[in-house]
């Protein structure tokens, strides 16, 4: 391959027979850092939109949850059809809040000025399997966890992280009966954290893909949605620099996610 050379005119030699001046050159680098510079921008416009819209969706949505649950309180117990269906609006509104939740927690901080510390596991699930007893129950699921360890990250993200990883074990798993479990295994200097679920398993081919935006396994069309959850747990687990990985249960059944995490 023949290099680019300078000659004593101030001229580039492509090695292609085609000269191109330093003038031509130092334009072209400036044209390139424009558009480096709009670009930025336009990023930054990008995430301070959504971080607004975020925003102005998440007290609607408290706001609905609040009046179904005052409704809820003063429905007659006999009327339980009524019941039924303003228990399924709640449990609706609370995975959108969550939903517009991770993304308000996804825009608020860029990359740059994430802030770690200490960080306790088993705080954040038990309060992530708190806000979802009502879908946990709905659905007869059993969820086990391990003693977990101390991390070092960002409280709110992995927060979010957590729930939407489990709210995508309830959606997928089994209709009703379905067993949960969260382990957390030591890799070098990383705590590998797993979700495991009895769900059909995702193939090979799909497991790359999920990870996509507005991204579900192939053929799957039970559960409503955007399509954004686990795009969203990929970049918190990305921003503390660590990995996710999906493969399948041990007898080749169900999905097992998992992600590592900088001990404390």
């Amino acid at each position: 391959m023949k290099a680019n050379t300078i000659g004593m005119e101030g001229r580039a030699h492509t090695g292609n027979g085609v000269n191109v001046s330093e003038k031509d050159l130092r334009q072209q680098f400036a044209t390139l850092r424009e558009r480096v510079l709009v670009l930025e921008d336009e990023k930054r416009e990008l995430q301070s939109f959504a971080a607004l819209a975020a925003h102005e969706l998440l007290e609607p949505l408290i706001m609905a949850d609040a009046y179904a649950q005052m409704v809820i309180d003063r429905v007659p117990d006999a009327d339980i059809d009524s019941v039924e269906n303003l228990l399924a609006l709640s449990r609706g509104l609370a995975r959108a809040r969550i939903l517009v939740e991770s993304l308000l927690q996804e825009t608020a901080a860029p990359p740059r000025l994430l802030e770690k510390a200490p960080v306790d596991l088993n705080a954040i699930v038990r309060d992530t399997l708190e806000l979802l007893q009502p879908e946990i129950v709905a659905r007869k699921a059993k969820v086990a966890t391990e003693r977990l360890p101390m991390v070092a990250g960002n409280a709110a993200l992995i927060s979010g992280l957590m729930k939407n990883l489990l709210i995508n074990a309830l959606k997928y798993g089994p209709r009703s009966g379905g067993h949960i479990g969260i382990t957390a295994t030591r890799r070098g200097e990383d705590w590998w954290i797993g979700v495991s679920s009895e769900g059909p398993a995702i193939s090979a081919a799909d497991r790359q893909a999920i990870f996509q935006p507005f991204r579900r396994g192939f053929g799957e069309r039970r559960a409503r949605g955007a399509g954004l959850g686990l795009s969203i747990c990929q970049r918190i687990v990305e921003r503390h620099g660590g990995r996710m990985d999906l493969t399948s249960g041990p007898d080749g059944t169900g999905n097992v996610f998992s992600f590592s995490l900088p001990p404390n």
